[in-house]
């Protein structure tokens, strides 16, 4: 992944961090403000309880009926300043991850920022409506335009994933013309392979040693985000030369600073499982097999990651690691192949 696509400097997130830094000092100096006014008020009103004499105009505010309300208030506070500490740690932390799984990053906290933006804005409304600000109205301003910025970017930010998914796959997906296989590798690894970050997973009942080769060729190179992958195939397609292949592509994954695990699904699924899928942390798309990914007439379109997720945690459970998988056999007394 090309992280100038997804972040060309780090702008964006200094002033997420910034502007939520102001909701946060806001909140604490609400905080400090009402507590100041409520502790005098709560003083002024036993002071002339003990003197028997009436509270000075000046203080008849915070000292009388609008103590309750003042109180209220000074908790709406401290929610104001737990929501503005939130924001502030989730910018932060896109701050601090810029260059690494910025995007997985953007797609998880952003909508949580956001939310958290909007829950500001009503606790703020609230203590608007309910306690006049004119103590500290000049303070104000910086809270409102604070708020306008994260709002906006956090808009921007929304949008701008949204487009680059759309950039990647195009909304028609890919398609494959068999007449092309070797420019069909090259469109697969910039457009597919080269968008996938985090953990991927693949799963195809027809992934073989043909398909451990077009996996190695497909898999972008150096720094791509991708941390492991975990495929699951079938038995029928195990033969004397499948792990060892697979034993040489987790040694050269592992250079790349990839994991690499495979898996045996069982005959029932297997014959049950037709449909062959990738997905990462964030996308999933339906395959063709990935021993003739690049020569197979198809159309590669998205597909739901939920059921992406649902499916293979399925399969996944009743599964054998590939390494694992003659160890099993041997113990049940079966010669299956």
């Amino acid at each position: 992944m090309d992280q100038n696509q997804v972040y060309d400097s780090k702008t964006v997130s200094i002033l997420l961090v910034s502007a939520s830094l102001v909701l946060l000092a806001n909140g604490i100096y609400t905080i400090m403000t009402f507590s100041i006014q409520y502790g005098i008020g709560i003083g002024a009103a036993l002071q002339s309880l003990q003197t028997n004499t009436t509270v000075v105009s000046a203080l008849q505010f915070v000292a009388g009926n609008y103590a309750t309300l003042l109180y209220q208030t000074l908790l709406e506070s401290f929610l104001l300043t737990a929501i503005g500490v939130a924001m502030f740690a989730i910018a932060l932390a896109m701050l601090v991850h810029g260059s690494n799984r910025f995007e997985s990053y953007i797609r998880r906290y952003m909508p949580i920022h956001g939310a958290m933006a909007l829950m500001y804005i009503v606790v703020l409304f609230i203590i608007h409506a309910t306690y006049s600000f004119t103590p500290f109205s000049s303070n104000l301003f910086a809270t409102y335009v604070a708020l306008a910025i994260c709002i906006l970017l956090d808009i921007y930010m929304e949008y701008r994933m949204h487009a680059i998914a759309l950039g990647r796959m195009g909304i028609r997906g890919i398609n494959i013309n068999p007449a092309t296989p070797y420019a069909n590798l090259m469109k697969l690894r910039d457009s597919l392979f080269g968008s996938l970050s985090g953990d991927v997973r693949i799963v195809d009942k027809h992934f073989n040693s043909a398909a451990v080769a077009n996996l190695y060729r497909l898999l972008p190179e150096g720094a791509s985000g991708i941390n492991s992958v975990s495929i699951i195939t079938s038995q029928e397609m195990l033969n004397s030369g499948f792990e060892w292949d697979c034993r040489d592509l987790m040694q050269e994954l592992k250079s790349r600073g990839m994991s690499l695990e495979v898996r045996i699904m069982n005959s029932v699924e297997a014959t049950e499982q037709h449909e062959r899928f990738i997905f990462d942390d964030n996308n999933a798309y339906k395959i063709p097999p990935m021993n003739i990914i690049n020569k197979k007439s198809e159309h590669i379109v998205k597909m739901s990651i939920v059921d992406a997720r649902r499916r293979f945690g399925q399969l996944v459970n009743n599964s054998v690691r590939l390494d694992n998988y003659a160890i099993k056999h041997q113990r049940d007394g079966t010669t299956e192949k």
